[in-house]
């Protein structure tokens, strides 16, 4: 029995690999994992890159919402101020009143005016119709009858006049009431009751609570990824985990030249260059329609990520 496990033994010790081979075999396992860890990161990343070729995303981006300055069409002293600063108004409500008193006063007069022409008129329309009878007969002279058609005509285009004065001071008094022209949020407010304010100059800012979008730039490798159109998916940077839906609603055109000094003012758009590998890469702002904002959310110039989610629908 001694002598077969010593068989035995040796034939174990024929099948086993010798420990050269074992590590042989162990370097051959560590290269081709190696292999497989190289080749599937390389797979990622080009998946990954090409995921990113086709929807770009920049979080160089921020909100914007339409703003109209609130200036009144008539001068004078503000009466009554209806409205805080960040206080949400509807389409319609009185912003502001400008006292009325100087503009009631003038339309007074001009009515008055009106009255004491249309006296005037019914003079020399009475006059007229009792000269035109009498001129066959040579009771009158032509002269006479001339002269009061004459001023009869006269007084009939003064009174139009007039009453274009009427209809302007009447304008000029319904301007006294500044109306909301659509429902926003009043910014920028910094005047009391009181004051003086001067026509056509802004008193405060309105902000379009009703539209919001995205004025994302994206470098000018990626705007060829898009067009008018196209999906968009948009995230506040104060709100991560909620997703807006939007479309792209134009590209830039025109950005300023880097180092170019804009005299006189050209109103084009100028966004800083970054490092893109070994060159700097432009970019151009996309403008992009938010379809479903939350108004609890948006506020203008919030920033903003910006993903291009697909081509134009």
């Amino acid at each position: 029995m001694h002598q077969a496990a010593h068989s035995s033994d040796e034939n174990v010790a024929g099948v086993t690999a010798s420990p050269d081979e074992a590590v042989e075999r162990r370097k051959f396992i560590r290269k081709i994992t190696s292999l497989i860890i190289v080749a599937g990161a390389v797979l990622i990343t080009l998946y990954v890159w090409g995921i990113i070729e086709r929807h770009p995303r920049t979080d160089d981006a921020t909100a914007r919402a339409n703003v109209v300055g609130i200036a009144p069409r008539v001068a004078g002293q503000i009466l009554k101020l209806n409205v805080q600063d960040n206080q949400a108004v509807k389409e319609g409500d009185v912003l502001f009143e400008i006292d009325p008193k100087d503009y009631r006063l003038v339309l007074e007069k001009a009515k008055a005016d009106l009255a004491a022409l249309d006296r005037q008129i019914g003079q020399a329309h009475s006059t007229l119709q009792r000269l035109e009878p009498l001129l066959p007969k040579s009771f009158t002279t032509a002269e006479n009858v001339d002269e009061a058609r004459t001023k009869l005509t006269t007084l009939q285009a003064q009174r139009e006049g007039v009453v274009a004065t009427i209809n302007l001071e009447e304008l000029h008094l319904s301007y006294c009431k500044v109306i909301a022209p659509f429902s926003g949020r009043v910014i920028n407010l910094n005047i009391s009751a009181g004051a003086h304010v001067t026509t056509g100059v802004p008193v405060f800012s309105l902000l379009d609570t009703s539209k919001w979008y995205v004025i994302a730039n994206f470098r000018e490798a990626e705007i060829r990824h898009m067009a008018p159109g196209s999906e968009a998916i948009v995230y506040l940077s104060s709100a991560p985990n909620q997703r807006f839906r939007g479309k792209v609603q134009g590209i830039g055109w025109a950005v300023k030249p880097e180092g170019e000094i804009d005299l006189p003012p050209s109103g084009v758009p100028y966004v800083k260059r970054e490092l893109n590998w070994v060159r700097v890469a432009q970019r151009f702002p996309v403008r992009i329609e938010v379809e479903d904002p939350d108004p609890n959310l948006f506020r203008m110039g919030a920033s903003a990520v910006a993903i291009i989610d697909g081509p134009p629908r």
